[in-house]
């Protein structure tokens, strides 16, 4: 899929602000979107314990192997028999969730700032949406010297989410390069550059055939080479009308753009705080601040809106306008003007600039996750170089049931957590506790009252059981109507759900409002392939493509009074094709291939409708979310045949996508797995396996009106996507350090040449 980053801004949490406060507010947000470099979509992350039946008979149907594990600690953790026995831990910070941002938050306060650092998870693999698997499987092996058939067990390795990444392998770097480089692992991740990526519309077979002649007529196949005068002189010219005044717009739109991320470059993730001291550190960079201010905070922190509608300008190329909404899409899970200004500023910066280059990290995402991981558990000392050597460590399998507070509530103390088998830690934090857990899942991890309250600014509902996700907005209208394994019925909201002025006076000063209300982008379908690659020329192919189904502009049915597009369900598929870019994902002879459909596969249509036996059977797939993650190889809750019919005919998207580019890809797989919005939500405990919040919903920053209690992920400012992570991330990192460590530490940074 095309890059996209991911940094929606929002209002300010706690305290209500002043008007003074509200535009250091905004500054803040206006920096920390110019420092958010591209990224691929965080695409659901999970492990798969079945294959699809809609694969060939040559399918491997067994159960493969569980992922490797790096690092010591990322093996699962020892279970005792004496369930009932309590564990005690004690670590300066406890941060919730192994994802990007909880690792980059635990790597840089063991690293940086002599913390002992202990990070819970869940899962049994580190990286959240961005984690990899690999999967071993037997094959025939057809090159036994005797007559016998015998068995050969090979092993792919999966990327689970993101697929591409900018900002990487070349400077200006983004927030999670800048991260490993402050830590000292960027030299454990290998970067491979490329070029751009390919865009295939109304997809035929390759090659086609008579049953494809009417999308062979209709179908488009193009590149998207990243730099400067590609996309103007390539697609823009080809498919635009009146090709000279689509480019003078997009020229011109890129040029109104251009301040809102003009001396950004300058300052660095690790200048990023929340909370009121936020802009002490960003003072060193006054030069670059003035530059910003001087663009005007109030265009630069809100949606692209007005430049797509108008006042500031208008983009009135109808194909112009569909690339800017497939940019947006990958980006935020939205159309264009319901994307952060900031982030589209950037991407129509970064992606046409001179050096422009997409990467791909050898071996995959989870190289990324390890070098993480090995930065928080990385030996430090804390006071120096006589000081206590730590050891900061990943705990995986322990899911956080509560974070616990003082009995006044007014301090986070620790965390509960159960590890696989049932055995309870309870984890001292002297100084504090990062969550990294979706921001709909907040209130269901304070349980005392008073700590409650704190958090929702004095409001009286507190002890309300409230499910994850359960009173937030969606962003996707379905229509009941529609059976969702025959047709198409669900359109994505224009505009955010409108709240009265008496609702948004209720939650001005309500945190747990704030996460519970916000709006949940859409979910996604996953197909993780294995192909046999005989006689396949790699050469000839993309590592990357776009397959739109319906085409760049979509079809031309109208849904609740809205118009298909590149936003429209299941119409854009990401198809990553690594093996081209680095042939060690797969033994000598095959290939992997990922497609998914990133935030445009809507949660509601896989929820049971009723009590009978057709509709309720698809929710056997589903969790209640505190299931231990070990029953995965129950295989109990995968075997619904109404679940399993709904999973083939979602995913002949992702097959067609699949086949425009590698015809037979059906005929060749060895091994298929494909994952839903229940997969997502069950493994990662994704509330309604959203991507994540929409930007007008996403948090200010991850501060609190608990003081030592910071959150970090994509409900936080920037939002989706791996390099708002790794900034949101670092920021909550900063936030559990007094401002004069955190100078400190930029000055030996600085020292060291890493930052300017």
């Amino acid at each position: 899929q095309q890059p996209c980053f991911s940094l929606p801004p929002t209002m300010m949490t706690y305290p209500r602000p002043t008007k003074r406060r509200t535009r250091s507010a905004r500054l803040l947000l206006l920096i920390t979107t110019a420092l958010v470099a591209t990224a691929p979509p965080q695409a659901a992350s999970f492990s798969f314990s079945s294959v699809t039946k809609s694969a060939p008979a040559k399918t491997i149907l067994q159960k493969s192997s569980r992922h490797r594990r790096p690092s010591l600690s990322l093996q699962a953790a020892n279970t005792d028999s004496n369930n009932n026995a309590i564990e005690e831990e004690t670590v300066d910070i406890a941060i919730v969730g192994a994802g990007i941002g909880g690792l980059c938050a635990g790597a840089i306060l063991n690293t940086l700032y002599g913390k002992k650092v202990g990070v819970y998870e869940s899962h049994y693999l580190a990286g959240g949406c961005a984690h990899a698997f690999e999967r071993v499987v037997q094959l025939d092996d057809n090159e036994s010297n005797n007559g016998d058939m015998k068995k050969k067990k090979v092993s792919f390795t999966f990327d689970s989410g993101p697929t591409i990444v900018l900002g990487c392998s070349k400077e200006p770097y983004n927030p999670l390069q800048q991260v490993l480089r402050a830590v000292g692992v960027d030299t454990q991740v290998e970067w491979i550059p490329y070029n751009g990526w390919g865009m295939i519309e109304h997809p035929s077979k390759r090659g086609g055939g008579d049953d494809d002649d009417d999308n062979n007529k209709k179908e488009k196949r193009w590149k998207l080479t990243v730099g400067p005068d590609h996309f103007e002189n390539g697609p823009l010219t080809q498919f635009a009308s009146s090709s000279n005044d689509a480019i003078q717009e997009f020229n011109q739109l890129r040029e109104i753009t251009k301040p809102l991320v003009t001396g950004a470059a300058t300052i660095p993730a690790m200048a990023m705080r929340p909370g009121s001291t936020a802009l002490i550190p960003l003072l060193r960079y006054l030069p670059s601040l003035v530059s910003i201010i001087s663009n005007g905070v109030e265009a630069s922190t809100g949606p692209f809106g007005p430049y797509m509608n108008g006042p500031i300008f208008t983009v009135r190329n109808a194909w112009l306008r569909d690339w800017l909404d497939a940019l947006a899409f990958s980006l935020s899970g939205l159309p264009a003007d319901r994307t952060s200004a900031g982030a589209m500023a950037y991407v129509l910066f970064d992606m046409h600039r001179e050096g422009a280059v997409l990467d791909y990290p050898k071996g995959g995402l989870g190289e990324v996750v390890n070098a993480l991981v090995n930065g928080v558990e990385q030996p430090t000392r804390s006071g120096g170089d006589k000081g206590v050597v730590l050891r900061s460590k990943v705990n995986l399998r322990h899911h956080v049931e509560s974070i616990d507070t003082t009995e006044d509530g007014t301090r986070v103390v620790g965390l509960t957590a159960r590890r696989a088998g049932g055995k309870i830690v309870k984890v001292k934090a002297t100084e504090g506790v990062i969550c990294n857990a979706p921001m709909w899942s907040l209130r269901k991890l304070i349980k005392n009252e008073k700590a409650l309250n704190i958090l929702s600014g004095g409001s009286d509902d507190v002890t309300v059981e409230k499910q994850s996700g359960s009173v937030a907005a969606q962003s996707w209208i379905i229509d009941s109507e529609v059976d969702p394994r025959t047709g198409r019925g669900s359109v994505i909201r224009p505009s955010r759900q409108q709240q009265s002025n008496e609702e948004r006076t209720l939650i001005a000063d309500n945190l747990l409002a704030k996460c519970d209300e916000a709006e949940m982008t859409g979910s996604f379908l996953h197909l993780h392939v294995a192909l046999d690659a005989k006689d396949l020329d790699l050469d000839s192919l993309e590592p990357h493509y776009t397959v739109m189904d319906r085409g760049l502009e979509g079809d031309d049915r109208i849904m609740n009074g809205l118009p298909d597009g590149p936003c429209g369900e299941l119409n854009m598929i990401a198809v990553s094709n690594p093996c081209v870019l680095d042939r060690t994902l797969a033994p000598e002879g095959y290939v992997i291939v990922h497609a998914y459909g990133a935030g445009n596969e809507p949660y509601d249509i896989w929820k049971s409708k009723s009590n009978d036996d057709e509709t309720s059977t698809l929710t056997s797939a589903r969790t209640d979310g505190e299931e231990d993650i070990d029953s995965r190889d129950s295989g109990d809750r995968y075997q619904s045949s109404t679940y399993n019919a709904m999973k083939d005919a979602r995913g002949e998207a992702l097959w067609r996508a699949i086949e425009s580019i590698i015809p037979d890809a059906r005929e060749r797989t060895v091994l298929a797995m494909l994952g839903s919005p229940l997969t997502h939500e069950r493994y990662l405990r994704r509330p309604n396996g959203s991507y994540g919040a929409a930007f007008e919903d996403c948090l200010k920053d991850g501060s609190t009106p608990i003081p030592n209690l910071m959150l970090a992920g994509d409900g936080v400012f920037p939002g989706i996507g791996i390099p708002a992570v790794a900034l949101s991330g670092a920021s909550a990192a900063n936030g559990m350090v007094k401002v004069i460590e955190q100078w400190r530490c930029l000055d030996e940074l600085k020292s060291q040449e890493l930052i300017t």
